[in-house]
Formats: structure tokens, sequence, C-alpha cells
């Protein structure tokens, strides 16, 4: 008999739970897909493809609506337009296109395909197999029922070797066996139900993790940290070219934003994550859309500044280093909700007299750079070592934990306090904690 495809797909509006070796085998082709350079180039289908084929692995196959994928793979609000919005149906147009190519050069090495039908959300599976014994072997959660009703039917077609003087015996036994496995159908039923309405509550109760978007990179994540420039004295070069101009005087390191960036990296260490440090005024737009990245200060850090315009907790500065500004910088944490509501520093008060600092953590997936971003950044280096004692003491995902506006959110805003005494920061604490 010649080799005979199967598919199996989410199984209706709520796709009964697949087993461990079809998920670890669904799994995998999908992390050959994403590493494939046809997808590696496009972050948004990549986030489509991963979200649908892991909610119908995990049995949300029914949830796999336009709006709901906007809101969850997009960011869009609960209440955006669809008719106006559009990105949901072009991206799972190109991710089809993406597929049917993929598969096309690939051809005859993937005894299973991920396939995105027309017309639909829910990705289906399929593979080869000479015979539906084959298919069992990877869902034995489908095949048992199907080997099941193979079983039933041999029965009905071929005669029983049984005494023709008990006729009734041959009818009670086929009865039995088909409640028996009408029985086991049930059963199977009813225990998917339960798995499904035990995933939906943990959905329902996660909040967002900081680290979990940074743990599997296909490269190694940026660093990205504010540094400082020298004002170029007399002695400098005509050019202003040499090594002392464009080195010494300008990619200067405050010592505590160094130890910011050394305690960071023994988390990204102790995690095995790889990473690579960066200075920011030396970092393209297109350097961070290749990966995750990590992004550490405030107030000579271009991209803090830029990346928190669009979060209801955005900083601000008034008179920004190297702009020429006569007076010293004013940092600023902005409310956009309430923009009465703010938060400052002014950097031309001495040092010795600061009563308190403020950074902003936060976590999120960035919609202009279309990769997962992690913010650490004080307005002072007072808050910015604030904000990473947070964070490598792992209290501000008890925080979040704590804050029931958070469960079933990806991302997450805080707003951190502390006290100065004698020019060093006290125990932080959050002020606003924010997630969608």
């Amino acid at each position: 008999m010649p080799p005979r495809e199967t598919t199996i797909d989410g199984g209706g509006p709520q796709g009964a739970p697949f087993s461990a070796d079809l998920q670890a085998s669904v799994k995998a082709e999908l992390d050959n897909i994403l590493k494939a350079p046809i997808f590696a180039q496009s972050n948004r289908c990549k986030r489509f493809l991963s979200y649908v084929v892991l909610q119908t692995l995990s049995g949300f196959a029914g949830d796999l609506k336009e709006r709901t994928i906007g809101i969850s793979v997009f960011d869009r609000t609960n209440d955006y337009d669809t008719g106006e919005d559009s990105i949901v149906r072009v991206t799972a147009n190109e991710v089809r296109k993406r597929l049917g190519q993929y598969y096309a050069e690939s051809a005859g090495v993937h005894p299973l395909q991920i396939e995105l039908p027309r017309g639909s959300y829910v990705p289906e599976f399929r593979f080869q197999a000479t015979r539906r014994g084959s298919k069992i072997a990877e869902a034995p959660e489908v095949g048992a029922v199907l080997a099941r009703i193979d079983s039933v039917a041999s029965d009905a077609a071929a005669p029983e070797k049984q005494p023709a003087t008990i006729p009734g015996a041959v009818f009670t036994t086929r009865r039995r066996r088909r409640l028996f496995y009408l029985g086991a159908i049930i059963v199977v039923l009813l225990a998917g139900t339960a798995i499904l309405g035990i995933l939906k509550i943990r959905t329902l109760n996660r909040v967002p993790d900081v680290w979990s978007s940074f743990l599997h990179p296909s490269s190694p994540i940026l660093v990205c940290i504010d540094t400082h420039q020298l004002p170029a004295p007399d002695s400098s070069s005509e050019n202003g070219k040499q090594f002392l101009d464009m080195v010494l005087r300008k990619q200067i390191i405050a010592l505590d934003d160094a130890a910011v960036l050394a305690s960071v990296a023994a988390i990204l260490g102790n995690k095995q994550i790889p990473f690579r440090v960066v200075g920011a005024e030396q970092t393209s737009l297109a350097d961070l859309r290749r990966q995750p990245f990590i992004l550490i200060g405030a107030i000579d850090n271009k991209w803090t500044i830029q990346l928190t315009k669009g979060l209801r907790y955005r900083i601000e500065v008034a008179n920004p280093p190297n702009t020429g500004a006569a007076r010293p910088p004013v940092a600023s944490i902005v409310d956009s909700e309430h923009p009465t509501a703010r938060w400052t520093t002014d950097l031309s008060v001495p040092f010795d007299t600061w009563k308190s600092d403020y950074a902003v953590i936060a976590r999120m997936d960035d919609e202009m750079t279309g990769v997962p971003v992690l913010i650490v950044a004080g307005l002072g280096n007072t808050g910015t070592l604030a904000a990473e004692e947070l964070l490598s003491s792992d209290a501000i995902s008890s925080d979040i934990a704590s804050e029931p506006s958070c469960r079933g959110r990806k991302n997450f805003e805080a707003v951190i306090e502390t006290q100065i005494i004698d020019t060093k920061s006290g125990p932080p604490h959050v002020l606003r904690l924010g997630c969608w």
C-alpha cells in the first residue's frame, strides 16, 4: 500500500491535548522552521507562528481568533478595530507563503510538517506514514481510538470461531466490546476536558516573566549601556578622530553603571544566556532589531528615552548631556495618563543634597524593534542601582505576582523610588506597576 498522509489539527473549538511524543515532534519542527533563513528575518512571522502552534498544542485552538491574536501577539488594545487594522490577516498570509517556500526548498526531509490552512488560524500537523500504525506511534491518544475501531470492524467482517450452537454468545461479546470501547473514549474525553481546564486556569493566572523571552535567543542578546563624553580639552586632535578623542573621552562608563552591568552579566551567565555589551551611541536601530536586548541607564542612553516614549511611564530629559545646554540635565518620569504626575531628579542640585532618586524597570515586546526588551534605567546613577537591586534579588517578580491586574499579561512597567543617604541608594520600593 502506498504511503498515506495523515493530518492532525486542533480538534475543534477546544482541541484535545496531544501526546508528549507528538508535542515534542511538533516543537522540534517549529524550532527548525524559526531558525530557517526565510523565517529568521521576520520577527513578526516568527511570533505569529510560535503563538498559534503552542496555543494549539496546549489545547486552546478554539481561542485562535483574529482579535485574540492581535491582542496577544501584536499588543493591540482589547477594542482595536480589526477592520481597520489587518496585521493578523496580513501576517497569516505571509506565514502561509513562507511555510510553502520553506517546505518547497527542503522537500522530503520533514516527516512532520506544520501547515496553516487558508481561512483559519489553527495550524495542522501533517506527516507521512506507511500505515496507520506509524501514526499511532506518533499520537497514541488518537491512535488508541483508531486501533479499537479497526478491531471492531475486523470483528464484524470476520466469522467468529465459536460453536454454532451458541450464536447469542457472539452477539454478547461484540456488544460488550463496543460498550468497553465507548466507555474508554468517554474517559479519554473527560480526562482531556479536565486537563484543558487546568491549562486554562494556569494561563489566566500567568504573570509577566522577566527573563523567559531571553532564554533561547538565535544570537547573543545585546546589553546596551549608556556612555558618557568628557569635554574636549584644548589638546584634542585637530580632526577629533584620534584614539584619545574617540574612545578615552567618548566611551566613558560610570562606576555605578559598570556595577549594574556586572550584576546583569552575572544573571545572564547563571541562566546560560549568551550576550555582548555595546555602547548606546555606537548602536543603531538595525542592531537592536536583530535580537532581544537590555537597556541600562537613561540620561545618556538615547534608546531608553526613545523606547519609553510609547509607555505609560516615559522618561524625559531636559538639557540632555552633550547638547551644549547651559544648565545640567533635569530628568523626569512622566505618567502619560496623568501628565501632572511626575518624579524628577535635578542633576544641577549638589549630589550630597539629593533626597531621592527614581528609575524604571520594564519588560515588553517592543513594536518599533519587533523584539523583547528589558529596561533597567535610573534618572541618576543611584536610581539605576536601586532598579538593579530589585532585579537581581527577584523582588520585582514577587511584586508582579502579587498584583492582580498582572494575571494573564505578558508585559510590565514599574516606577521605582529609592531614598538617598550620603550619596548612596537606600532600599528600593515600587511606586507604580502596570501590566499589559
